[in-house]
């Protein structure tokens, strides 16, 4: 069953079935919320994201973020509900990216339109951010400040019953909402712990998943050979959160130069600059261990990083 998405209501100065991209000044409802497009954001996939305003300040603010989808199939466009559904879940948690409204609307070659409304983060990624600091590097306070957030945002989803996976956790899809606040963002990879395969069509079903939803170089040893029949769970997305540390670190991956065999393995070295604490190597170490039932939670990780924060 497809999920429900309202349908969007979209001024009849644009029709939006035949924009490729939204129009600086076009009008969309979405929702009970009237948007007006500023200008073009950015493209990834299947969806455009665009800056937007509202004449009435939704949360305090009149900038928003819109992200149009385009669903082709009745399949993308349940992948896309259960993000929306997602992030309804999560709502009102400071770390995470906020949904304002959804909605839908048919196209005439059978095709789907989806438009998402949430929150702006007027910071930007973080990963823009780093690129700014790459002579002056982060320093341990800050990217300690970072990560707890990231934390925060992944234990409201370990914390659901059941619990939910992000699955595709990367510096690409944190964002700085003010100088002192990060959030996380983008749901559409997440999913339910899901049971080891026990047979061939299975392991095949969960790789092509695992390959379709997930980021290379920040998979786990059991997402990368499903054959091992590991479970993939909430320790899966904790190995993710070790190598985004890293990354945050040291600006590379820990497993960029020998990918997956280094990866099943957890085979990576510390490089020698920028030079962190033996803590922080440390924490780093014990996310990314091989066996996830070795790895801590994102809850036993956060005592951690308070701890280290002072």
């Amino acid at each position: 069953m497809v999920p429900t998405i309202p349908v969007a209501v979209v001024h009849p100065r644009v029709p939006l079935a035949h924009q490729g991209t939204l129009q600086a000044g076009q009008r969309l409802k979405i929702g009970e919320y009237e948007v007006v497009v500023e200008r073009y954001l950015a493209e990834g996939g299947y969806a455009h994201v665009y800056l937007v305003n509202t004449s009435s300040p939704i949360k305090g603010e009149t900038r928003h973020v819109l992200k149009r989808i385009a669903c082709a199939s009745d399949e993308h466009l349940r992948e896309v509900g259960m993000e929306v559904q997602v992030m309804k879940l999560l709502r009102g948690h400071p770390n995470i990216v906020q949904l304002h409204s959804a909605t839908s609307e048919p196209q005439a070659d059978g095709s789907s339109v989806v438009l998402i409304l949430m929150e702006f983060c007027a910071g930007g990624g973080i990963i823009d951010y780093m690129n700014r600091r790459l002579r002056e590097r982060l320093t341990e306070q800050e990217i300690l400040q970072i990560f707890v957030d990231v934390c925060e945002g992944v234990a409201s989803m370990h914390a659901l019953k059941p619990p939910l996976l992000h699955r595709d956790l990367k510096i690409e899809n944190i964002l700085q909402s003010s100088s002192t606040l990060y959030k996380l963002c983008d749901f559409g990879s997440a999913a339910a712990v899901s049971a080891p395969p026990t047979n061939l069509v299975q392991m095949r079903l969960l790789e092509a998943d695992v390959n379709k939803h997930t980021t290379l170089q920040y998979r786990a040893p059991e997402m990368v050979d499903v054959t091992q029949r590991r479970p993939i769970d909430t320790k899966s997305d904790v190995w993710a959160l070790g190598v985004l540390l890293y990354k945050l670190c040291y600006y590379t991956t820990p497993f960029e130069a020998h990918g997956p065999v280094a990866i099943l393995t957890a085979s990576y070295k510390i490089p020698s600059y920028p030079v962190y604490s033996q803590e922080m190597n440390g924490l780093i170490g014990r996310m990314l261990q091989e066996r996830g039932a070795n790895r801590p939670s994102v809850f036993e990780l956060l005592e951690e990083v308070h701890r280290m924060q002072g």
